[in-house]
């Protein structure tokens, strides 16, 4: 994979889980077919959907039928916003593009569609879809307002490695947000030249206690990692 900065990720006005997808994207992360069948986990590469074009990122929530269909039905119909086969080129030119807002929350309810119709066995209409799309995007505006963006400074962070540390890195946040408050947590485990490992995140319902946000990011971050055989492990610091 060529090297790209992902800064540009981090600072997207969108809540981690999206900032989180788009970054596993982009690093080839996200369980389709086709990287199952080749880690020898699925049977075939074959997109379960169109049974047609073997489902990488791109084809699964931009190029499948399904997908072009709800694209087609949000507004995106330039040939141009389909011609880009690489996805952190694709993502990141619609991510920080005029319509960011509606092309993230798409590219979110793409994959969520296409889990609902192959492990839940759901088909969801097109209404009902931009309903759901148009709830995600009330959500951010709420949460992200073009005042608070405005005014929201530059923050730069990387891995550094002074210590020549040997073992994983697991790195973790939790936080409240909003209101009324949202609370989450979530983290990134990485080996010594902080390449990913595993990730995690997650929502604490009706609770605005930061500590306890922090504390159940911790937990959560060792529990994954005992499980991924990682006991011995360090938490960064940043930049």
């Amino acid at each position: 994979m060529p090297s790209h900065s992902w800064s540009w990720i981090w600072k997207l006005q969108l809540p981690e889980k999206y900032k989180f997808f788009v970054w596993l994207a982009s690093h080839n992360g996200v369980p389709t077919l086709s990287l199952l069948n080749h880690k020898n986990i699925a049977p075939s590469a074959t997109c379960s959907r169109c049974g047609i074009q073997d489902e990488t990122f791109i084809h699964c929530v931009r190029d499948c039928t399904f997908s072009v269909r709800l694209w087609h039905h949000l507004g995106f119909t330039n040939a141009d916003f389909f011609s880009s086969i690489d996805a952190h080129d694709w993502l990141r030119r619609g991510a920080k593009g005029s319509q960011a807002i509606i092309f993230s929350v798409g590219v979110w309810w793409s994959w969520h569609h296409r889990n609902l119709m192959c492990i839940g066995g759901e088909t969801w209409s097109l209404h009902r879809m931009s309903s759901s799309i148009k709830n995600s995007m009330e959500s951010i505006l709420v949460s992200f307002p073009p005042s608070a963006t405005a005014a929201t400074a530059n923050r730069y962070t990387r891995w550094n490695n002074d210590n020549n540390i040997s073992g994983a890195i697991l790195n973790v946040d939790g936080s409240c947000h909003g209101t009324p408050t949202r609370t989450g947590f979530g983290g990134v485990l990485r080996n010594n030249s902080g390449l990913f490992i595993a990730g995690f995140s997650g929502f604490i319902p009706d609770i605005d206690d930061i500590l306890l946000a922090e504390l159940s990011t911790i937990n959560h971050g060792i529990i994954m990692a005992k499980d991924l055989g990682y006991v011995e492990f360090v938490t960064p610091y940043f930049y």
